[in-house]
């Protein structure tokens, strides 16, 4: 057996060098992935739910994302924010599972209908002006006030500068405010 190209793991026994590179880069990784499903498992079920509602397959969509964050990191795909990557990851799973029903399902608007209707009148027009807003402006609300990402987070999710997140947050809300307050 030539020694050069094996070496011995922990079990006593001699492996490639190659597998066991490999392995050492998928353990280092390790503690990253964990403490990102420890603080982002519920957050990611929380959006995947909001999106696709409880029968929409949300825990097939959290487990297929931290299975894509695992494999980049595998790639060697280099972090500067884990968690808006992790999230940039749900945004595109999301997008496709809903592009693959729109495939297979008409849309039926009796069919998506609020459960128990809304009491309170300002709910129901805070409802009707932020469906109002522009696409982008509406899924930066959402990560930021539903699932409480920072504005880093959310630059690296949706993949635009983080001056960008900052001016349409903010010209979401006053949007948002002034609607509403003209409305009252």
């Amino acid at each position: 057996m030539d020694r050069k190209a094996h070496v011995r793991n922990d079990r006593l026994r001699w492996q490639p060098v190659s597998q066991i590179t490999y392995h050492v880069e998928i353990t280092n990784q390790q503690p990253l992935l964990e403490r990102l499903f420890t603080e982002s498992a519920a957050d990611l079920t929380r959006y995947f739910t909001r999106r696709h509602g409880i029968e929409g397959g949300v825990q097939d969509l959290v487990q297929e994302t931290f299975l894509q964050m695992a494999r980049g990191l595998r790639d060697g795909r280099e972090l500067d924010c884990a968690r808006g990557y992790l999230f940039g990851i749900a945004r595109r799973l999301s997008m496709a599972a809903w592009s693959e029903r729109a495939a297979v399902l008409p849309f039926d608007v009796a069919t998506h209908e609020l459960a128990a209707p809304v009491a309170d009148e300002r709910i129901m027009a805070a409802r009707e002006t932020i469906l109002a807003l522009e696409p982008v402006q509406r899924e930066i609300l959402d990560l930021r006030f539903a699932q409480g990402l920072s504005y880093a987070e959310i630059a690296t999710a949706l993949s635009i500068p983080i001056g960008t997140v900052r001016s349409r947050l903010h010209h979401a809300v006053a949007e948002v405010r002034q609607r509403l307050e003209s409305e009252i």
